[in-house]
């Protein structure tokens, strides 16, 4: 009987003794800490997720807001290539304005005195050989309006005229000739602008090649 209850008190003492052991509490407080530690990091991750998906719908709005940006100003700059175009038309090709039809043109001298006297510039000359196309039916060599034969007509004489008798030096002495290609091109559906901006990015893509090349030799 004595050595029953002997031995259960030993047991209990054992039991206490791994209970309240200095390893044990050293045991459980690791676990505690790294449970602690692991919620930290769900906890600052989560977090991290939460910050990196606000500053995502920042960038967005930012780029969205920039695009709308963009467009406007190439809007604005499109529309002022226009208006600019227009105002040039009626002050180098049309002497009067009857109606929204009817026209009374300058003649071929009128227009070209006014293209020397203005200082038109071979790049205006296109800008309103565009516009004119784009606010008329199909163009081409043998079918083209009044005011498209006209500026050529004009184009021409200032083009024959010597260098040094032109007051206009911005003008190049070659602007019947090429607006006349451009014309034919349009005949058979070319986009002469589109070809030649196509040839300057493979000229400029050859230019970048030959000189990094030349800078490594």
């Amino acid at each position: 009987m004595k050595l029953h209850f002997i031995l259960g008190i030993s047991l209990i003492q054992c039991r206490a003794a791994f209970l309240f052991s200095p390893d044990l509490n050293r045991r459980k407080q690791i676990v505690l800490l790294k449970s602690t530690e692991n919620q930290n990091l769900a906890l600052g991750a989560a977090t991290d997720a939460i910050t990196l998906h606000k500053q995502a719908g920042v960038l967005r709005a930012e780029a969205e807001s920039l695009r709308k940006a963009i467009d406007e100003s190439k809007a604005a700059a499109r529309q002022k290539e226009i208006d600019d175009a227009d105002r040039w038309i009626n002050l180098l090709l049309v002497n009067q304005t009857i109606d929204e039809s009817t026209q009374i043109l300058n003649t071929e001298d009128q227009v070209a005195q006014i293209l020397q006297d203005r200082r038109f510039s071979a790049e205006q000359v296109n800008q309103m050989f565009d516009r004119i196309c784009e606010t008329s039916s199909k163009q081409s060599i043998d079918r083209c309006s009044p005011l498209i034969s006209l500026l050529l007509d004009a184009a021409c004489m200032v083009d024959c005229m010597e260098r040094e008798d032109n007051p206009n030096k911005r003008w190049n002495h070659r602007v019947e000739r090429d607006l006349r290609k451009k014309l034919f091109a349009m005949g058979w559906g070319i986009d002469m602008d589109r070809i030649k901006e196509e040839e300057q990015d493979r000229n400029s893509g050859i230019g970048r090649f030959l000189k990094y090349h030349d800078s490594n030799d």
